[in-house]
């Protein structure tokens, strides 16, 4: 009786025993302290999250965590996993971040994922790379028309003028305080100016800037803005002419001469900051000066008082020399954007940029005052993609001589 009694209560400890040890074998691990790293395009910073969704779903039941939102760590962004079961998981995340592109504004939407993934308490962190954009690229000059038309009497007509900026990257940029820039300097009279700037520095003789407030001109990409020095229907004036009456923006100025007044078109005007002209501004249309645009990186009234620029040089002509000087302005070769020289072959001299910014030169007619120049404009080559060329090149970058893409 008692070996029988003996004999029960040990079989009952061996399957108390075995219940216990199956039933914490079935017990689920809890992964703790799991991230996800959001990682970021090295070439942009001051990224924002603007709006995240983001789901852990277990691949074996199909039941899906939602992931909170990010935490900024540096210029990328992490994310903590609840407490899950370990297992294999397919991370997803999509959303919207804002950031700053060599100083522009951009945004852009994401979507990125990884599918079975385990985690466990040994492997509990991940890092998705936000790379459905590259941020190449930027905003660049696709084409400056600056030679004008030409009436049915066969008369110059310079009215027409305009330049085209393009948002040659993969995502939306802003175009708020985008300058478009003249060069002080022509391609044609190569002179010593002292001090020489122009490792450092372009020089201007006017500044034209495109106003917001940072976030106000949003350019998709490889969508342009169209900027005109008169945004108006031409064809009413020159029936060779077209209508710039839907220009993005227009030059225009107060004249102190009464006798050359401009004309305010429909499109938004350019905030002027400095310009040559008592008069009204234009491009040089036999194109002997250069273009570029800049991000301004400071207000207008520090600009006119920190960058005036005076540059002396010696004038000569046959046997005579003049101490001469030039009273303008400079932009800092770090603020430009995109530069491109203009000349003639038969009157180069020399570039007036940085060869950073442009090695080479592109042109309209062949010879000064080339009659044969109207009607034509020089236009950025694109790639087998669409995209615009740019290898800091003038002359290997663009289209010279070619109809411009006003003319229909």
């Amino acid at each position: 009786m008692k070996k029988n009694l003996i004999l029960s209560m040990m079989m009952l400890a061996v399957m108390s025993t075995c219940f216990v040890s199956c039933s914490s074998d079935d017990d689920p691990v809890i992964v703790k302290n799991g991230t996800v790293t959001l990682e970021m395009p090295i070439n942009v910073t001051d990224v924002v999250l603007k709006s995240f969704e983001g789901t852990a779903t277990d691949v074996q039941t199909g039941k899906a965590v939602t992931l909170p939102t990010p935490v900024k760590d540096g210029n990328n962004y992490v994310i903590t996993i609840p407490e899950i079961e370990e297992g294999n998981y397919n991370i997803a995340a999509k959303g919207a971040i804002s950031f700053l592109k060599d100083g522009i504004a951009g945004t852009t939407d994401f979507e990125v994922s990884n599918t079975n993934v385990l985690l466990s308490e040994k492997s509990n962190s991940l890092k998705l790379a936000v790379n459905s954009f590259q941020a190449e690229g930027g905003f660049v000059i696709s084409e400056i028309f600056f030679t004008g038309t030409t009436t049915p009497e066969n008369k110059p007509y310079s009215n027409d003028q305009y330049m085209v900026i393009t948002n040659n990257s993969d995502v939306t940029l802003y175009a708020d305080s985008i300058a478009i820039l003249q060069s002080e300097f022509r391609t044609n009279d190569k002179q010593d100016y002292t001090p020489d700037l122009m490792n450092t520095d372009f020089s201007v003789d006017f500044v034209f800037m495109i106003p917001g407030s940072g976030t106000t001109v949003p350019v998709a990409p490889g969508q342009s803005l169209l900027v005109a020095i008169n945004a108006i229907n031409h064809v009413e004036n020159n029936p060779n002419s077209f209508d710039l009456s839907g220009a993005d923006y227009e030059f225009f100025d107060e004249s102190s001469n009464p006798n050359y007044t401009d004309v305010d078109g429909t499109a938004k005007n350019l905030d002027r900051w400095y310009t040559y002209s008592a008069t009204v501004t234009g491009f040089h249309n036999r194109g002997f000066k250069s273009y570029a645009i800049a991000k301004m990186k400071t207000g207008k009234d520090t600009w006119l008082k920190d960058y005036a620029y005076t540059a002396d040089y010696v004038f000569t002509f046959n046997e005579y020399s003049f101490p001469m000087s030039t009273d303008t302005y400079r932009v800092p070769n770090d603020w430009i954007l995109d530069a491109v020289n203009l000349c003639v072959e038969s009157e180069f001299q020399w570039i007036v940029t940085s060869s950073a910014l442009d090695a080479g030169w592109t042109y309209c007619g062949k010879v000064d005052k080339d009659p044969e120049r109207y009607n034509k404009a020089v236009i950025r080559k694109q790639d087998a993609n669409g995209k615009y060329i740019d290898t800091n090149n003038s002359t290997n970058d663009f289209n010279a001589e070619v109809k411009p893409s006003m003319m229909k």
